[in-house]
């Protein structure tokens, strides 16, 4: 799958020098940058256009000097240094496809300044030659907008990050069940994925309660709560392998009831938006059909009197559902691009009323994405509501019997197809 994998690419890049009028490219795959007054690095997070072409997503200091036509060279930096382990030999299928050479030190890469006509391509500080091109906007357009559709070779890294992911939200779940706090949830989480949390693509949200009504809850509380207590749980957790990301989230209730039966609910009409996710369709589309479902269910369960249009139109179905529908997914969990019309920067904003959706396109073949709706119980957006004159559509006495239950969301990563998306979450 590489080998089909790097043709596409090399195709992609290819044409995007074309376009830019350059030669070659000199690809970086970053470094870690210290916190203010300290010596200390945050954590080191790969440039997406370095492990687009390879999966070493650990090593700072990396280049890939590409030129069309020629094999392409890895300078790996590999330092004689007794405070770091040293980066693995790299192996696989797609080493045939560069020449790679160790590097110990700067002094020995190629003086890149006497390159001719190309580009370089990282993090705003990374490039110490004013005669290379930094991020040149037609190189990087023609890049992210292409970016967007995958090869066989990034859906399987993105199925099998989400094979891995489901067996730490089976680990997590269950230590709720068992009455474990958020934290022991996220460790048992983390055990059972083999990361350790620099790995994870996010910052895993594992919220208990009323904690599920912040969108990116992070603060997992390390007491226990009597099982008395215990309401329901909601997991937002994904993966990475060989650089590409997963994104999964699953609410459930402790125990039966109404809460239970709302999250029932939401997952059938989330399997049902999913399957809409074909070539063709506005993603932007699916955003306005999923307000409109999820408002039917808060008619259903009694919490707002408006029908569902009136409820879109006014903007009160935003005070259950305040985010966007989802995102591309693969080298970046929110994968760039999302509002990308065409090849040469051209965007599209979404709806006045659903400023935060970050996918407006029309879906291709083989885009990965998220669906992700949800219905949350949070007060500084009712007390909104109520200031705008939006109380008069909300029952007031069912909201206080669902806030202490926090929200809901169900999330899967899919793969837009022709006729039949591939779920591959489910």
């Amino acid at each position: 799958m590489y080998s089909n994998h790097y043709k596409y690419v090399s195709e992609i890049i290819n044409k995007a020098l074309e376009k830019a009028n350059l030669d070659g490219v000199l690809i970086y795959s970053g470094h870690a940058q210290n916190y203010f007054l300290d010596d200390m690095p945050y954590p080191f997070a790969c440039n997406p256009h370095f492990k687009w072409l390879v999966p070493i997503t650990e090593t700072p200091h990396c280049t890939i000097h590409y030129q069309p036509g020629k094999k392409p060279t890895l300078y790996l930096y590999q330092p004689k240094d007794y405070w770091h382990s040293l980066p693995a030999t790299p192996q696989g299928e797609w080493t045939e496809f560069f020449n790679i050479i160790p590097v110990a030190c700067k002094e020995e890469v190629p003086d890149y300044g006497k390159l001719q006509n190309h580009a370089w391509i990282g993090q705003a500080n990374s490039c110490e030659h004013d005669s290379l091109q930094h991020n040149p906007k037609v190189y990087m357009d023609y890049v992210h907008f292409h970016r967007a559709c995958k090869t066989d070779y990034e859906i399987e890294n993105i199925r099998q990050a989400n094979k891995l992911a489901l067996k730490g939200h089976k680990a997590a779940y269950k230590c709720f069940k068992k009455g474990k706090s958020e934290f022991e949830s996220h460790v048992a989480y983390m055990k059972a994925t083999n990361h350790n949390e620099y790995q994870l693509p996010y910052g895993n949200i594992i919220a208990q309660n009323q904690n599920g009504a912040v969108l990116h809850y992070q603060h997992m509380q390390r007491h226990r709560l009597p099982k008395k207590q215990l309401k329901s749980f909601l997991i937002d957790a994904g993966c990475v392998v060989n650089g590409y990301a997963s994104d999964i989230t699953r609410t459930y209730a402790y125990e039966g009831g109404e809460f239970k039966l709302m999250i029932k609910a939401v997952d059938k009409m989330q399997r049902k938006i999913g399957k809409k996710a074909i070539v063709g369709t506005s993603y932007i589309d699916l955003h306005i059909q999923a307000h409109m479902k999820l408002a039917d269910i808060l008619r259903d369960f009694d919490i707002i009197s408006c029908d569902a249009q009136t409820a879109l139109e006014s903007g009160l179905s935003n005070v259950f559902f305040p985010h966007g529908l989802g995102h591309y997914l693969g080298l970046q969990v929110h994968d760039i691009g999302g509002r990308q019309t065409d090849e040469n920067g051209n965007t599209l904003s979404p709806p006045e009323l659903h400023p935060f959706l970050r996918l407006t396109r029309t879906l291709q073949e083989n885009n990965v994405l998220t669906i992700e709706p949800g219905i949350y119980f949070i007060d500084m957006l009712l007390d909104d509501a109520k200031a705008k004159g939006l109380g008069k559509y909300i029952n007031w006495s069912r909201v206080e019997d669902f806030k202490p239950y926090g929200g809901i969301r169900i999330e899967d990563n899919i793969v837009v197809k022709k006729h039949k998306p591939v779920n591959l979450t489910r």
